[in-house]
């Protein structure tokens, strides 16, 4: 089996709020590798969603630092163009464009990609959606089709500029227990096949169940990192 690769490392991140008068997250260190499925897990309010957007650069932290493949946002340049590079986004609600089809809301992430011509993207996007079990839906508005599919089209979206990292918060939150082991299957298959790392801000035991590693917070802290499977390898932090 082929090693694994730090592909990213959280140093010492705080995070608060409002003057530092709502504190979120405190001197949280750890790392991802590639080709790996994070469960990110803890109570509401915790800091879990804080620390998504801290690492995928929709917000600054006030200390500490984020480094991916051993360098910081800051040698990056525009963080903007980090993202498109580098990240995928999957939220617990999808952010369709409900007055488009599937297939225009996925291709909308391909704008932005130089090097595909418009019937390059629209054929990726049509395998994209394919791949997600939406082959019948492809011409359906957003707004037309179930939660379930729209949140499928999400994933498609986050994926199609192939990312290294993808960002997931509370992707089973709204669809029933047969369309959240769909978008699991699929997700894994993703991360295994492009030596991707995601890592999945969740409550769900279905997500903990395929998830390789669980990452605990509590209150901004984090808590304990435990291999899935192995309890008795436990990193207290």
């Amino acid at each position: 089996m082929a090693e694994h690769t730090h592909f990213l490392e959280v140093r010492n991140l705080s995070k608060n709020y409002d003057g530092g008068l709502v504190p979120a997250l405190h001197d949280i260190s750890f790392t991802l590798k590639s080709g790996r499925i994070y469960a990110l897990m803890g109570s509401s309010g915790c800091g879990k969603s804080t620390l998504l957007n801290l690492i995928g650069t929709l917000d600054k932290p006030d200390s500490g630092e984020i480094c991916y493949e051993g360098k910081t946002i800051d040698t990056f340049g525009n963080a903007g163009e980090f993202r498109k590079r580098y990240l995928g986004f999957v939220f617990q609600f999808h952010y369709l464009i409900p007055v488009l089809n599937l297939l225009e809301n996925v291709e909308t992430a391909l704008l932005t990609n130089p090097s595909l011509s418009a019937s390059q993207r629209r054929e990726k996007a049509r395998k994209l959606l394919e791949s997600m079990g939406l082959k019948s839906k492809i011409e359906s508005r957003a707004n037309k089709v179930s939660g379930g599919e729209r949140q499928r089209a999400a994933i498609a979206r986050a994926l199609a500029n192939d990312p290294r990292l993808v960002l997931a918060d509370e992707p089973t939150g709204n669809v029933d227990s047969g369309t959240a082991t769909s978008i699991l299957q699929k997700m894994r298959a993703y991360v295994e096949k492009n030596d991707a790392t995601m890592l999945i801000a969740t409550h769900d035991p279905q997500v903990a169940a395929i998830a390789d590693t669980h990452i605990y917070m509590k209150d901004g802290h984090i808590t304990e990192i435990s291999d899935n499977g192995d309890e008795k390898r436990r990193e207290k932090c």
